[in-house]
């Protein structure tokens, strides 16, 4: 006796014939979709909830790929002709992308792995010694002028009668204090001035009066400037960004290495900010989190501070969410069709991320659907651990 396989909808009668063992007769879904296949960003969440059942990826590929149709093969089945036009009729949200699984490796050829861009340092960068020279580069003396002005403006707003002032050698000495200090830790700023635990070469750089006088009254901008917050120009970083636009616009003279990531840092902090964040996490766990694009060697060439409120889409760009658009931003920088390699862990990743990545070099290039900016999702459990400061 041949075995009879039943339909999705001859199954679906039979279940309706028996009660429900919970007592739950009634279903919020008034249409019934006997093609639902679970997508894997749903069967994320599921796990995420339910942390004993287990979900089997493979054999839902293989069983998709088992019910697939065969090519040229017409479809003269009432009820799957009525399934599929409910299916159709009945999308509640709108055209959902058609996406097909298919369990087989990635493979490419040279060609598509051959890494054509330049990571040859220009002579400017090659010409520079000392770690001071270093430090100038990315942090020009154009911009502790301008950190100087803006100080002793903020010195005249603050009290018009103040007599203090301070130079350009002032805020270079400032930041030099305060470098050492990160490296040097001491349970209080104070402390390096202590005659028992104190730090000498701090001592040497300037008085203790001084260095409070800087650190209460150093500034990067101009406050009267400053737009309202819920202001259609509102920037919740505008006190310092002279200090990003600047480091953005030196780090990006360094040539990309090859093999990029796109991650997130904490920078600790004491302070009482609104753009302070917990993350237990981190070694760091309350602190200011960043957005950075890294290479193999640690150099970040791209930074940008957190303060849900950059999530601004451009024109020519897909609103792929909030954490999938971080990417969008900090990759548009990358030149593409030279096949640089950019990496970025679970909290990034969508599959609309990918799709828009791979489309982006599809419409400039002949290369059957391969994406010239190879895209790996990195393990939690196999992350690299980050060097938070």
């Amino acid at each position: 006796m041949g075995s009879h396989t039943l339909r999705d909808r001859e199954i679906d009668d039979l279940l309706h014939q028996y009660d429900s063992e919970d007592g739950l007769e009634d279903d919020d879904d008034s249409v019934i979709d006997p093609d639902f296949q679970p997508l894997l960003e749903d069967l994320e969440i599921f796990s995420d909830c339910e942390e004993d059942t287990a979900v089997d990826i493979d054999s839902i590929i293989e069983e998709s790929e088992r019910s697939e149709p065969v090519a040229g093969a017409s479809s003269s089945d009432p009820g799957q002709q009525e399934s599929h036009s409910n299916k159709a009729t009945t999308n509640k949200k709108g055209k959902k992308r058609q996406l097909q699984w298919k369990k087989k490796n990635l493979v490419l050829n040279d060609q598509q792995l051959r890494f054509t861009g330049n990571t040859t340092l220009p002579p400017n960068l090659l010409e520079l010694d000392t770690p001071i020279q270093f430090f100038l580069y990315f942090f020009p003396k154009e911009l502790i002028t301008f950190i100087t002005a803006q100080t002793n403006l903020y010195i005249i707003q603050k009290n018009p009668n103040q007599s203090f002032q301070i130079t350009d050698t002032d805020i270079q000495q400032f930041i030099g204090a305060t470098y050492l200090m990160s490296l040097i830790q001491l349970p209080r700023v104070t402390s390096h001035w202590n005659t028992t635990i104190g730090t000498p070469m701090i001592q040497e750089i300037m008085p203790k009066q001084k260095f409070e006088k800087i650190r209460q009254y150093i500034h990067f901008n101009d406050n009267s400037n400053l737009p309202p917050r819920n202001s259609a120009n509102g920037d919740r970083l505008f006190k310092i960004r002279p200090i990003v636009e600047t480091l953005n616009r030196t780090f990006s003279t360094v040539p990309l290495e090859t093999y990029l990531c796109v991650d997130e840092q904490i920078c600790s902090t004491k302070a009482r900010c609104n753009l302070k964040r917990y993350n237990p996490k981190k070694p760091h766990k309350w602190g200011y989190k960043i957005f950075v694009l890294s290479g193999v060697s640690g150099f970040a060439y791209k930074i940008e501070p957190e303060t849900r409120a950059e999530n601004v889409v451009l024109p020519d760009e897909p609103d792929l969410g909030a954490s999938s658009n971080v990417v969008v931003r900090m990759a548009r920088g990358i030149p593409r069709h030279q096949n640089y390699q950019l990496y970025f862990d679970n909290y990034f990743t969508s599959l609309a991320l990918l799709e828009y990545l791979a489309k982006e070099e599809d419409d400039e290039t002949e290369n059957d659907g391969v994406c010239d900016i190879s895209i790996d999702n990195c393990d939690d459990d196999s992350d690299a651990k980050e060097d938070d400061s």
